[in-house]
């Protein structure tokens, strides 16, 4: 890492004219009494790194020409020139002015543009934004007495990972959207596997219903054929008996005949007893009413052979007295 070499200042400040600060080794200390210029020259050097004029002590930047404070410059403009050294030895140099018409950046000598000088600033790890370069008086007090986050983004500023944090909150959410696809994957893919799952039982169930099924039709085949032999080994008896049954029931047909001849036979001869039986039961009332005329006719020749017995005794009696 390359070191700050010399200042060149011109009508800066208290600095009066041209003056030549340094060579500076890697570490110096300036010293001096009260007014000798020392913040000063801390002034320069965060001037010509491209420090506000706010930060300098100074209400507008006209006010850093030698005199201008007083009412009294000794000139129309001021600069600083700050001379780099690199490693290798290489010597690179770096130009604030302040002029009438505003500030001037120059690198190496050539007029650049705020955001070049600025760019090659950064080319030497000086970062105007991030204020990594220069611990003003009374500042270490203020980092000491930061809490953790004030801290933490004073750190971010210096390392410039706060010129990331678009960059960061971009990947940060392209991380978060990641991971959500991943775990809706793996959600997927759960569910893949478990639909996987019930489609492999389901197809172990349809391949076991389709072998039973098989089974099935083979064993219903087996009865067919079996039927179908027991058909053909004993049709010829069934025939055979058909035959038999078919003798039996003409036989049977003939008897009925038989039968029913006989049945109106037997019905014929049912009608003649009966007839009998009424003649009989007609003979039977005549006869009982022959001898209850009988009776009645025996009772009534009773009555009168006793009435002539009497009539007879009475006319005997009669006769014997009129003998005497």
């Amino acid at each position: 890492m390359g070191v700050l070499h010399t200042l060149d200042l011109e009508n800066f400040k208290s600095y009066k004219g041209k003056q030549v600060i340094g060579p500076f080794k890697r570490f110096t200390a300036i010293i001096g009494p009260n007014g000798s210029g020392k913040s000063n020259l801390m002034d320069a050097i965060s001037f010509v790194l491209g420090e506000k004029a706010t930060s300098l002590r100074v209400k507008k930047l006209g006010d850093l020409i030698h005199g201008a404070p007083i009412g009294k410059p000794v000139s129309n403009r001021c600069s600083v020139t700050l001379n780099y050294k690199e490693d290798d030895g290489r010597l690179r140099s770096f130009t604030r002015s302040v002029t009438g018409a505003g500030s001037e950046f120059r690198v190496d000598g050539k007029v650049v543009s705020v955001q070049q000088y600025n760019h090659e600033m950064e080319s030497i790890q000086i970062f105007i934004k991030a204020k990594n370069f220069l611990v003003y008086q009374g500042q270490i007090e203020s980092i000491a007495m930061k809490n953790p986050k004030e801290r933490t983004a004073l750190f971010e500023e210096i390392s410039r990972s706060c010129e990331l944090q678009q960059e960061y909150d971009r990947l940060k959410a392209e991380l978060q959207k990641a991971e959500d696809d991943a775990q809706q994957n793996m959600n997927k893919r759960r569910g893949i596997a478990q639909e996987k799952r019930e489609a492999k039982l389901e197809r172990d169930e349809a391949e076991k219903y389709q072998h039973m099924k098989d089974e099935l039709a083979a064993k219903q085949r087996q009865l067919y054929l079996l039927e179908l032999f027991y058909c053909e080994r004993h049709g010829k008896q069934a025939q055979e008996e058909l035959a038999s049954k078919k003798k039996q029931v003409a036989e049977l047909e003939a008897a009925k005949v038989c039968q029913h001849q006989t049945d109106e036979q037997v019905s014929e001869k049912q009608k003649l007893v009966k007839k009998a039986q009424r003649d009989n039961h007609k003979l039977e009332k005549e006869i009982a009413d022959k001898i209850n005329e009988y009776v009645s006719l025996k009772r009534e020749a009773g009555k009168r052979s006793g009435l002539m017995d009497m009539q007879l005794n009475s006319m005997r009696q009669e006769h014997e007295t009129d003998r005497r």
